[in-house]
């Protein structure tokens, strides 16, 4: 029987049959959110102006790290920036009617920069935008939310099919409008960069070669992209873009477009090859992004893919300016002569099930695996390699005949933990969008435990002049 014949049936049949028809032209047209093109180059000044504005102390460079692990390594990066905020340091002199009185600050006001992957990135993204207006509403707005299923809801309304059909409109796409609607608004790498907290840098994985990949003014000007129109939320959603669950988020190469020159560094390092060099081996990976006939396509993936710990990335950008005393300089911090890591990691060390079975574990199984331990696996050594560097970086200051710089490195994890009931508790906290308000609120709390238990964290407390709260 022909379709549509029968006329019970014939209006419905219609409207299905058009409904299809657009479902398939929609999918058709439909495209991810293009990254806009720059004539000229980034403004580079605008990150130096970030790293030098405040009332910070000329001497410290305070960095934090936050690693991924979805909710989870939300609510442990905001127990962390809650914590410091309740430390109080001696502040500059104001008057209140002409009467002399210390400024309230925290140590959270010393805080220069922070370096972010995935679950880590919602946080620091929040934070840098809004400073400490975050502890106003970031629970309520993100961390007790269950994003988890609204995100799959979105995926299987069938308002969004039609655009999920088409190869160039994924599973990320959806989510960054998500990110945009519930936290972020519209604000883009520009507003974060003149927001009201420190410099934040996010970073993704580029899937084809396996690269760090920074959502910072240099790595945009490689490609000749504007980094201030591009929005926040789409950089979140590639930092947090679990391979399996989300889709690549793409951006356009647009390098030879602009004005923008074959950085300095780079043609040196290639120019004098090196292979025991790290930014030898930097350059070559970077020089790819100046290729957009080889590369004209960026596919980004979750930051936790090349390194979960938001350093490997710090580590390259020391190496290609030759050595940390340089970087300070072009970053307009000569005056540091203390730098402290602050590194909140919140890896578990859940383990798979399917290894005790002889069936082939299936989608799902393997996506817990590698969302997990297995990107947590080497954090140890990017730690270690960072221990190594601060030590070459202070070598390198004895030689010269300067002070070499005080090095610090406080690390936040759940193995510090003496318990070990609590500490099973914590390190089998699923890696999802979704936790309780008990699991959420037990992080936070952990996190300032685990900060002020931390001998090297009182100690640069008490060079501050500041106190830790009971």
């Amino acid at each position: 029987m022909p379709l549509c014949r029968i006329s019970a049936y014939h209006g419905v049949c219609r409207i299905f049959l058009i409904l299809t028809a657009a479902a398939i032209l929609s999918g058709c047209t439909a495209h991810y959110l293009k990254n806009p093109k720059s004539e000229t180059v980034p403004q580079y000044q605008l990150l130096k102006n970030k790293l030098s504005s405040g009332d910070r102390s000329d001497r410290l460079l305070l960095i934090l790290a936050f690693s991924g692990g979805g909710t989870r390594a939300a609510a442990l990066s905001y127990g962390v920036l809650e914590a410091m905020a309740r430390i109080e340091l001696p502040g500059p002199t104001e008057y209140v009617d002409k009467k002399p009185s210390l400024k309230r600050r925290s140590l959270l006001d010393e805080v220069d920069v922070i370096s972010s992957v995935s679950g880590g990135s919602f946080t620091a993204a929040y934070y840098g935008l809004h400073g400490e207006n975050i502890f106003k509403d970031f629970r309520s707005r993100f961390l007790i939310q269950n994003h988890q299923t609204n995100l799959f809801l979105s995926v299987v309304n069938p308002m969004n099919w039609p655009r999920l059909m088409s190869p160039r409109f994924g599973r990320s796409d959806l989510a960054q409008e998500y990110y945009d609607s519930v936290l972020f608004q519209n604000a883009t790498l520009g507003d974060l960069i003149k927001g009201k907290g420190p410099a934040v840098f996010i970073l993704a994985t580029d899937a084809i070669d396996g690269l760090s990949f920074s959502f910072t003014p240099a790595q945009f000007a490689l490609i000749c992209s504007d980094f201030e129109k591009f929005p926040v939320s789409r950089a979140v959603a590639a930092s947090a873009a679990v391979p399996g669950l989300f889709t690549p988020i793409i951006l356009r190469n647009y390098a030879g477009q602009c004005n923008t020159k074959t950085p300095t560094w780079m043609s040196q390092a290639i120019g004098n090859p090196d292979v025991t060099n790290r930014a030898y081996h930097v350059a070559l990976r970077m020089k790819t992004y100046l290729d957009p006939e080889s590369k004209p396509y960026i596919h980004l993936v979750d930051g936790g893919v090349s390194d979960n710990l938001g350093l490997r990335g710090f580590m390259d950008s020391i190496a290609i300016r030759g050595g940390f005393r340089e970087s300070l300089e072009m970053a307009g911090l000569e005056k540091t002569g203390q730098v402290v890591f602050i590194i909140v990691d919140a890896a578990t060390k859940t383990k798979a099930h399917w290894h005790l079975y002889d069936e082939i574990p299936g989608l799902g199984d393997i996506v817990r695996a590698s969302s997990s331990h297995m990107i947590n696996k080497y954090n140890f050594e990017i730690i270690d390699s960072l221990r190594r560097y601060t030590l070459e970086w202070s070598a390198g200051d004895l030689a010269a005949g300067r002070r070499p710089i005080d090095f610090s490195i406080i690390h936040i994890a759940f193995d510090y933990l003496p318990d070990r009931k609590e500490r099973e508790y914590f390190q089998n906290i699923p890696t999802t969008l979704y936790l309780s308000e008990e699991q959420v609120d037990r992080l936070r709390d952990v996190a300032g435990r685990l900060l002020r238990s931390s001998e090297t964290f009182r100690r640069l407390v008490r060079d501050l002049g500041g106190k830790i709260p009971d």
